[in-house]
């Protein structure tokens, strides 16, 4: 029978919110989670190092599937959108109340473009954040493997073997072996 500890659970419900409704603080708030977690935990326990390490790697499962490879830092979001012409005047994007526009389908085409416009904002900011807790879980995963994992050949296949049975992505994979400290690495 497997027990799930109440970090565990926290960590697997805030994930699940987060991938329903993309708010970042749930992703940052599962980290602290993690963090916690892994505080008082004796250098030598490898039951708990091994939990420790699971975990991460599935927090990282979580984060790969919901970082867009293909996002652009660059493609900064504009606020707003342009509306069409009222009556000869030209407003400043996302100025006007859409319920001004008289044309029902230029009313429609702006509101739209509003939209899609907030989207573009929220899945710029979304990303932008998912990578900035990716840097951070990067740092604190490579502090844990310094100090949990020695250069014998039960760490060594107990990294391999956590590493191979999880479901992070192969680039992932390949950051985290470039991690573990260079006396724990085979020759």
């Amino acid at each position: 029978m497997v027990t799930i500890d109440l970090t565990d659970r926290q960590m697997t419900e805030k994930l699940a919110a987060f991938e329903k409704d993309q708010n970042p603080t749930l992703v940052y708030e599962v980290l602290d989670l993690i963090e916690a977690a892994e505080r008082n935990v004796p250098l030598g326990d490898t039951a708990s190092r091994k939990q420790a390490f699971s975990r991460r790697l599935r927090f990282f499962a979580a984060l790969d599937r919901n970082i867009d490879p293909k996002w652009d830092s660059k493609k900064v979001p504009v606020k707003g959108a342009t509306p069409p012409l009222t009556r000869g005047i030209v407003y400043p994007s996302g100025e006007v109340d859409p319920s001004t526009i008289r044309d029902p389908a230029e009313r429609a085409k702006y509101e739209r473009e509003l939209k899609a416009s907030k989207d573009y904002e929220k899945r710029y900011d979304v990303q932008f954040q998912l990578r900035q807790i990716d840097e951070r879980a990067m740092r604190f995963v490579e502090r844990l493997l310094a100090e949990r994992y020695t250069e014998s050949l039960a760490d060594r296949q107990e990294f391999d073997h956590l590493l191979a049975a999880s479901s992070v992505s192969e680039t992932r994979k390949d950051r985290l072996r470039a991690l573990i400290p260079e006396h724990a690495r085979e020759d």
